[in-house]
């Protein structure tokens, strides 16, 4: 896998082409959460099939107590801004949600960590195949002021380098049979 910015954007094409294609191109479903250093949160998720799609979103705005739907178009202008992060970072640890994450980057001397969290599983085009395609990944973006390296106590949770992991993958094919293909 790529470095943390690298593979955010090319995930972040993944999911914009899943939620604006058409079903025959691609199906799967994806699950997207976003928490901000300005307390936000957002989380989208959304299923295509041939069957049709369905997709919602919301925000949660921590400093005004207010929960807003959002149309799920909004999905990648809401997850834009986590990219002004000077340093992208992937999760590793074994905590699978966002609250979590920030507590444990917070723990180790992260003052405003930004945490975005993408579960997609894209469905093999060719049904004959009956393999998967599943990302599942949790980056941490911090400001420059961090000073965050991975020298550090965090480097145990964070990496901005290569990652191969048990859980945390990108584009690791699956069987539906349950057996795992890994494709590193």
């Amino acid at each position: 896998m790529a470095n943390a910015r690298t593979t955010f954007h090319e995930v972040v094409s993944e999911i914009e082409a899943l939620a604006t294609s058409n079903a025959a191109d691609h199906s799967g479903r994806w699950t997207v959460e976003y928490l901000t250093r300005r307390e936000v949160f957002y989380q989208f998720s959304g299923n295509r099939s041939l069957a049709g799609e369905d997709a919602t979103g919301h925000r949660f705005d921590g400093t005004r107590d207010t929960l807003t739907a959002l149309p799920a178009n909004l999905l990648i202008p809401a997850i834009a801004d986590f990219d002004n992060n000077t340093i992208m970072a992937f999760y590793i640890g074994a905590s699978t949600s966002v609250t979590t994450i920030a507590r444990e980057a917070v723990d180790c001397s992260v003052r405003a960590p930004e945490v975005l969290l993408l579960d997609i599983t894209i469905d093999d085009e060719d049904l004959l195949a009956g393999t998967r395609s599943l990302t599942r990944l949790a980056f941490v973006g911090l400001d420059a002021n961090e000073g965050w390296s991975p020298l550090v106590p965090c480097a145990d949770i964070l990496t901005i380098s290569d990652m191969i992991h048990p859980f945390w993958c990108h584009g690791r094919q699956v069987a539906k049979g349950g057996l795992l293909q890994i494709r590193i």
